[in-house]
């Protein structure tokens, strides 16, 4: 057999043991009830009225509030409380409604019935969006004018429920980012980072039970460390990825049924560049984590020598929350080309329209170029640290036993 096809037997066997494993299962089944959970138990214990604040400069604005709340309150039966409540605040000028904004005493700010003020974009209020519940009240009251001025004319009616008549601005003057990509990048870096805290401890946890029981002594014997590695990589990764769409799929099947969120669309392309990075996220570290995991002899080391990589995750976590704010900034840039930082922040940028080709394309051929190096380099740790049982390896050592 080949090396490749020694490589698949041994992830076959830990798709068959650790697939079957009460653990797998029992945290397969706990991440559903509590995702679902999280889903469908909130909406229950929700006030029926949603309650918004809103800021008004100008004139044209109370007719557009007026309106939203008749739109959205129109099916509310008798006696029963408003879906909708707004109140209404006077401010002077824009400066001194942007720091309302900033400091929460307003949802949104209308400008003179023609503008809409928020914080930032993807703004939303009590799970629906009241910017969209705006958009809608402005679109009707044009449509009344259209009505009452040049008679009922359909093409204009279709123009008028198509398009959003208010223009959307951000405190900081920028023109915002498309709601739905801001959060398909924020959505993928949540996963990306939870997958590779949960997954990739997976990993090491398997390398260290397996040495700690002595059942790698067997499996060397027949089968060479890198195969060893490799095929607990893939075979866990794969195990991991299914949890992972398992709970997506869950997830949104919740969203569509309790109908409090309104799902963005999602392009084909976002949906590919996530997958390809979450793929090349977590090979890069399930490397490092397992090549560690041959460094300890006991179960109890294992969290220990994870701190490294659990370290390099949170830093990861962090630039690419700055990244969304501020996607081209120096940071952004120059973490999109570190392997263990690009995979965090190039598909927050490339979601938001904020990375040069070329850059998006020099961070893969050095992320692929990183995880060849790391499995050289881990493979040779790994085989170094499997057989030295007692107190902890140190990396140097490792790699100086393999060469033995």
């Amino acid at each position: 057999m080949t090396g490749f096809g020694t490589l698949a037997q041994v992830a076959l066997r830990e798709i068959r043991e650790r697939g079957r494993s009460k653990a797998y299962l029992f945290t397969t089944l706990l991440t559903l009830v509590i995702v679902t959970g999280l889903i469908i138990v909130p909406p229950i214990f929700q006030s029926d009225t949603e309650e918004a604040m809103i800021g008004s400069i100008g004139g044209g604005n109370d007719v557009i509030i007026e309106t939203a709340i008749r739109l959205a309150n129109a099916n509310d039966e008798p006696g029963e409380p408003p879906s909708l409540d707004i109140e209404t605040i006077t401010f002077t000028d824009r400066e001194e409604a942007a720091l309302a904004i900033e400091e929460g005493e307003v949802d949104a700010v209308l400008i003179d019935g023609r503008e809409i003020l928020v914080e930032t974009a993807g703004a939303s209020f009590g799970g629906s969006s009241m910017v969209g519940s705006l958009q809608r009240a402005a679109s009707t009251v044009e449509i009344d004018e259209v009505i009452v001025e040049e008679g009922e004319t359909a093409a204009d009616i279709i123009e008028l429920l198509t398009t959003d008549r208010l223009v959307v601005s951000t405190v900081s003057g920028d023109d915002p980012r498309d709601e739905s990509q801001w959060i398909i990048a924020y959505a993928g870096l949540m996963l990306l980072y939870l997958a590779i805290l949960l997954y990739g401890t997976w990993i090491l946890t398997g390398v260290t039970e397996e040495k700690t029981s002595r059942v790698v002594e067997v499996l060397l014997s027949s089968v060479r460390p890198w195969q060893i590695l490799g095929g607990k990589i893939l075979g866990i990764g794969l195990l991991a990825l299914s949890q992972l769409l398992g709970t997506l799929i869950v997830a949104f099947f919740a969203l569509r049924a309790v109908e409090t969120v309104d799902l963005p669309p999602i392009e084909i392309s976002t949906v590919l560049n996530l997958l390809l990075w979450f793929v090349l996220g977590f090979l890069i570290f399930a490397v490092l984590f397992g090549a560690s995991g041959a460094l300890v002899s006991r179960s109890e080391d294992a969290q220990t020598i994870a701190l490294p990589m659990s370290f390099a995750a949170v830093i990861g976590f962090f630039v690419s929350i700055s990244a969304l704010n501020s996607p081209e900034s120096p940071v952004a840039v120059v973490s999109s080309l570190v392997p263990l930082t690009a995979p965090f922040v190039v598909p927050v940028r490339a979601a938001l329209d904020a990375i040069p080709l070329w850059q998006h394309g020099l961070a893969v051929v050095i992320c692929i170029a990183s995880i060849i190096a790391l499995t050289y380099v881990g493979g040779r740790i790994y085989a170094g640290g499997l057989l030295r049982f007692g107190s902890r390896v140190g990396y140097r050592e490792a790699w100086r036993s393999a060469g033995e």
